[in-house]
Parts: C-alpha cells; structure tokens; sequence
C-alpha cells in the first residue's frame, strides 16, 4: 500500500464532524452581542444567521464539486492555484497561514478562556489559551487517526451540549409572541451596519470547506469529500438559527448589546448565576474541539505549498504517521503569539474580510473548471446561480466592510500586501535556481 493510500484514513462522518467542529466555535457564542450593539434586532438576527447559512451551502456545494474534481489537500491554496493562478493561490495559503488558522485558533482558545473566567475568578486566560493550543497541537502532531478518534468524540459531546442548551432555554425561558420576534427592519439590511453583521456571521460560519483542506486524507474523497461538506454544513446551519432563536426568544436585545459572552448572559437570566457558570463550562468544553479541528485542518495547507516550494520543504515532511508535523508546529507557535498579543474582538473584522476574498475566488474557479471541460463529477446544484449568490453576496459584504470598518480591512489588505511581496521574491529565487540549474556544463 503506498503512502498516499495509507494516510486515506478519514470517512464521510468523521469529515463531516471536522466541518461541523472547525464551524461551530467562537462565533456562536459571541458575534450575537456585537450585532445587538450594532443596532440589529431580533428578527434582524436570525435573518442574518439564516442567510448565512445559505451562504455556507452555496459555498459547500461549490467546493464539494472542486474537491471531487481535485480531490488533494489544500482547500482554497490547491484549488485557486490550479484553475486561477499561482500567485493568487499563494496568497490564500499565505492567508491561511496568518488568517485563516493561526488567528482563529487563537480566537477560538481565548473565547474558550473567556468563559472559563465566568467561572473561576483571576482565570488567566492569555496562558490557558497558548497551553491550550501547544497541548492539542502536540495531539494533532503525533497521530492523524489518534486524533480524528479524539475530534469524533469532542463533536457528539459538542452536538450533545448545544442541543440541551436549546432545548433547555426553550423550554425554561419566557414565551414570547412569535410575531414580534420575526418583526423585521428593511431598511437596516441596506446599510454598512448590515454588511459588517454578515461578515460576523460569515466568520462564525468559516469553516463550512474545512474537509476540503484534508481531501488527501478522505476515503474516497470523490464521493465522501462532497457528502461532508454538504452534510456538515446542514447540519451547523440548523443548530446556528436555533441558537439564535434561543438567544433573543429568552432575552431582550438590548440586554445581548455588545456582551461577548452571550450564552453565558442568558444562562444566568434564566437559571441564576449557577445556570450561568454551568453554561459557561459546558461551552468551553465544546471549543475545545473547534481548536482541534482547526489545528488538524490548517498544516495540511502549509504541507501543499511546500510541495510546490512555496513555503520551506520542512513543512512538507511526514511523521512515521503520516502528519506534517513540522507544519503543525510552526501553526501552533503563531497561533499562540496571537493569543499572547491579540484582543478577541480585534480579530473578527480582520478574520472575515480577509478569508470572504478567497472564498470567493475559490468558488469562482468553479466556472472556470466547467468552462474547461474538467468538472466530470457535477456536485454544485443549481449552477450557475448557486455560485452568483453566494459571489454577490461576499462582494456585497467586502465593499461595505471596508466603507465601515477600514482599520480592520486596512490590516487584511496588509496581510495581502506581505504576502505578495514574499510570493514575488519567492518566485525570483525559483527563476533564478532554475536558470543555474540549466547552465550548459564546461
């Protein structure tokens, strides 16, 4: 059996359960608080969740259809590098490197601590997120099978704890008129404030092409990449409007207003400070797997582009098991810098604005794919609309995030701009390799 078919250890369900760990994490369990302090209401609310959702689908029919296609490791890097351009692929990856893994795992270890320190009076949550981090990616450096076994596990028990989060809310919180939680404000959706709640809801939904980055690792990835990505994305997007439901159906709000620890706010309004606390423990065990996805998920990137000598060769290297594990470590490190050095709500902005641009790009390969000839397994129902409608609302969304919210879109474009200028250099110093590699010999 040879290496490439040994490390094909992942089914549909276990990737499934990396889309729905990766997806379900800081978002949740905070973004609502920033959108009722951004004047949003109820009904406002839960439309934006839902259409995020619809947005995440969308998304994950067209990736299902790359990664069938293209079934390797690599997600956004590996798919915008083979049908778009080098470059462009090398700044997603750079992107991944910096944005799309270090910074939200660091977020989602700090939201994690966050709660913590609801229970345990001077938590010291900057230290517990990096031992958080360095312990996990120990785990995910030794052992891809260890630790897909441990990341099924984390996910029921996860599932398992939103679920009677919801049902208990539901059934112990005040009933409310239905129709005054579905009051909805059209005119608020046409402002900047609107596009900046998407881009929350689109951080809090990243993570809906997490199986994509692992396709090398996926058991008939042809077939049971897609059905994960499908099936992981329902499955959050369910539980992410229900939440929200169970969220303003129990308190005003006015009172969710800018709190960044909104599950633990309505926990005690219902049942005390120890229905808070219990809450808030309950939560902070199911981050834990949204770190762990992420940190499985990420290195497989890194692990690509050094194959294409984009990044150094080390990070290319395999373990006796199978795991770039060079590549995961050097994640864990950045990602423990962030935490060290950041603020949580610092980094939504910056996270999702920075991540919509290749999710965008991503998904526009899909027409360049069909239009190719290269799409023989059709996954993407409803093309062409199902891409456009998830194209014009990223657009949507970065454009105005931008207008509002510049300091954040200036540090994406930033990240941008490193990039680049790395890429170029790198590609010099490819030119130049080659050009001594094809001198004639004396």
């Amino acid at each position: 059996m040879n290496e490439k078919q040994d490390r094909r250890v992942v089914g549909k369900y276990t990737g499934a359960a990396v889309v729905v760990s990766g997806m379900i994490g800081t978002g949740i369990f905070t973004t609502t608080g920033f959108m009722a302090e951004m004047g949003a209401g109820a009904g406002d609310i839960l439309l934006a969740w839902l259409i995020g959702g619809v947005l995440a689908l969308c998304g994950a029919l067209c990736y299902g259809e790359l990664g069938a296609n293209m079934p390797e490791s690599g997600g956004d890097y590996y798919y915008i590098s083979r049908m778009l351009h080098p470059s462009l692929g090398f700044l997603s990856g750079w992107v991944s490197l910096i944005v799309g893994f270090s910074a939200p795992i660091a977020a989602a270890a700090m939201a994690m601590q966050i709660y913590l320190a609801e229970v345990v009076s001077g938590w010291p949550v900057r230290l517990m997120a990096v031992i958080t981090i360095l312990l996990l990616s120990i785990l995910h450096a030794y052992d891809l099978r260890l630790g897909v076994r441990v990341q099924l596990a984390m996910v029921i028990l996860k599932i398992t704890l939103i679920v009677s989060f919801i049902a208990g809310v539901l059934i112990a919180g005040p009933k409310h008129d239905l129709m005054r939680l579905l009051e909805f404000n059209p005119e608020f959706w046409f402002t900047s404030s609107f596009a900046v709640i998407l881009i929350f809801v689109a951080f809090a939904y990243s993570g809906w092409n997490a199986a994509s980055y692992i396709g090398a690792e996926i058991k008939n990835a042809d077939k049971n990449l897609p059905k994960s990505l499908i099936l992981g994305t329902s499955i959050v997007t369910v539980l992410y409007v229900l939440v929200n439901y169970a969220y303003v159906s129990s308190v005003s709000v006015k009172h969710l207003a800018g709190v960044e620890s909104v599950a633990n706010t309505v926990g005690t309004a219902l049942w005390g400070p120890s229905g808070g606390k219990l809450i808030s423990v309950f939560i902070a065990i199911g981050l834990v797997s949204t770190v762990s996805a992420m940190i499985i998920i990420g290195p497989r990137v890194y692990e690509a582009m050094a194959k294409d000598s984009l990044f150094p060769s080390g990070l290319a290297k395999l373990n006796k098991h199978g795991v770039p594990s060079p590549a995961v470590g050097l994640q864990g490190i950045i990602a423990a810098i962030f935490a060290i050095t950041s603020t949580f709500g610092t980094l939504l902005v910056y996270i999702g604005f920075t991540l919509n641009i290749f999710a965008a790009l991503a998904v526009f390969s899909v027409f360049r794919m069909r239009k190719q000839g290269l799409s023989s397994i059709r996954v993407c129902i409803g093309y062409p609309l199902t891409p456009l409608v998830f194209l014009v609302f990223t657009i949507w969304m970065t454009v105005w995030s931008i207008h509002s919210q510049p300091i954040s879109t200036i540090a994406g474009l930033g990240t941008l701009a490193s990039g680049y200028i790395i890429y170029r250099v790198q590609n010099k110093r490819k030119k130049a390799e080659s050009a001594i590699a094809n001198l004639p010999l004396n």
